[in-house]
């Protein structure tokens, strides 16, 4: 075997994890140990070269570490630890996308790594009707970045008995938030910029070519992230409320949001803006730890959603 043709074979061994002994090496290559030196030396420069990892020699036996076995293992856990949070996808999907993540760890880290995730991954609860996503994502980006219209059969949010619907739109970004893939889409049947979750999806009837949108004009994800809680609906309305649990919160639930003023009894009055539907959902979830201040359609709107909640109660 020519030089060229063994290193090349060493480098794929060493990226597929594999731990490789020095001594095995010069057996099977019939080459001396110097030479053998040498072909991790040329690899050992390209991976330097290209920032594509380490080459760690370890007692006649050498492995990759990508960048440096502390940070690989923190990013590995910290990813599948947020996968499993996310409870987005079915078992065997999770299964998959968490073993692709570790592969690349040695194996003493991939080892680690799983006992670390035992109690996760055993506790994993999947949605109630969790599908699988993983190839509809592929083919969604792909679209988007194909600048493809679809014509695709939708089913709605008023349960499964409802026959799915044939909807026209135009995907140009693809996004996850609570639970849930979205994937924004020029639609014709809302005459606009509408949110579909991905798993609503029944099937994709064709793809069709689309148009070059006007960026001015196309849907901002930045701004969907800063105004919304929950719902893309609603009037983006500047509010205030005062607020007498822990502040960060509620700065945590609305980005951009501010403290405007302290009080002395430790609650403080917050401004934000936001898109009024969703925040709702989110302001009457805080109970008598939350107090809208402005606007006035928004504190008569708070006040006959809880007085309605109220009447539901009484004898």
């Amino acid at each position: 075997m020519q030089s060229n043709q063994r290193i090349a074979e060493l480098m794929v061994r060493l990226m597929s994890g594999e731990t490789l002994r020095q001594s095995d090496l010069e057996a099977k290559y019939g080459v001396s140990r110097r030479t053998c030196q040498r072909d991790f030396a040329y690899i050992r420069s390209a991976l330097s070269e290209y920032v594509a990892g380490n080459l760690l020699e370890e007692q006649g036996t050498y492995r990759l570490a990508r960048q440096s076995e502390e940070t690989d293992f923190e990013m590995a856990l910290t990813t599948s630890n947020i996968l499993i949070g996310s409870r987005a996808l079915d078992q065997d999907e999770l299964n998959g996308t968490l073993n692709f993540l570790v592969d690349s760890l040695s194996p003493q880290m991939q080892e680690a790594v799983r006992q670390q995730l035992t109690l996760s991954r055993g506790s994993y609860v999947p949605l109630s009707r969790a599908k699988p996503l993983l190839k509809r994502l592929k083919d969604m980006t792909e679209s988007i970045a194909q600048m493809q219209r679809l014509v695709f059969t939708y089913r709605g949010s008023s349960g499964d008995d409802q026959q799915p619907q044939v909807h026209h739109a135009q995907p140009v970004a693809i996004f996850f938030e609570t639970y849930y893939f979205y994937v924004a889409m020029l639609s014709e049947e809302h005459g606009g910029y509408w949110l579909y979750r991905l798993d609503r999806i029944v099937e994709i009837l064709a793809q069709l070519p689309g148009e070059k949108l006007d960026y001015a004009k196309r849907f901002s994800l930045q701004e969907h992230r800063n105004y919304t809680y929950l719902l893309d609906t609603g009037e983006l309305t500047q509010i205030r409320f005062l607020y007498r649990n822990y502040p960060q919160t509620a700065l945590d639930h609305f980005p951009g949001s501010r403290i405007i003023k302290q009080n002395a009894d430790g609650s403080c009055v917050i401004e934000a803006y936001v898109k009024t539907d969703g925040a709702m959902l989110w302001l009457l979830s805080q109970g008598a730890g939350l107090r809208v201040l402005s606007p006035v359609s928004l504190v008569r709107r708070v006040r006959n959603a809880l007085a309605a909640a109220r009447d539901q109660y009484d004898d």
